[in-house]
């Protein structure tokens, strides 16, 4: 099935659930609401004309800095190993709020990169039995690759510059 083929079926049959469905650079992608997620994954599963049997990949997305509205999207990728074909859901998560339930019902395998959403972008996961951070350290503040994460919180001293911060360069190298 081509991926105009998979973008044209999955919209007829699923209609509202679909917000809207393209075929970019070759790929079907279809755009969807958080609540419809379990719904167009199990039936992207259980189609025998579709049988995309291998969640492939979980990822997150942020927005920040483009003048879009949802600012975030948790994207999963399915592949169909009887089929040789693939697809591309796009979730859009709200800022205050960014919540999407979990697929680990339908492939045990998504528990890890869900944990990870929640780890690096802050995301809810319902339905997820264990929340824990996967990646980051227990306590630890803040969600790495949200955009507005400080990436430094101090100037970082080097050799060249010794009369900076001189308190941090507790030995130098010896100079010519």
């Amino acid at each position: 099935m081509t991926s105009e083929e998979i973008v044209e079926t999955v919209t007829q049959t699923l209609g509202d659930k679909v917000e809207r469905g393209e075929v970019a650079l070759g790929d079907a992608v279809l755009f969807i609401a958080p609540e419809h997620l379990p719904e167009v994954a199990a039936h992207l599963k259980n189609d025998p004309a579709l049988a995309f049997d291998y969640l492939s990949h979980i990822s997150g997305v942020d927005y920040l800095d483009e003048d879009r509205e949802p600012r975030f999207e948790a994207v999963y990728e399915f592949h169909s190993m009887d089929h040789n074909h693939s697809v591309r859901l796009r979730v859009g998560l709200a800022e205050e709020n960014p919540t999407v339930p979990s697929l680990t019902g339908l492939w045990g395998a998504a528990v890890y990169p869900e944990r990870e959403l929640y780890d690096m972008f802050g995301f809810t996961i319902t339905g997820l039995d264990n929340d824990k951070r996967l990646i980051m350290p227990e306590g630890w503040e803040g969600f790495p690759l949200r955009k507005d994460y400080p990436l430094t919180t101090e100037d970082i001293a080097f050799s060249h510059n010794r009369d900076y911060k001189s308190e941090l360069v507790k030995s130098k190298p010896p100079t010519r």
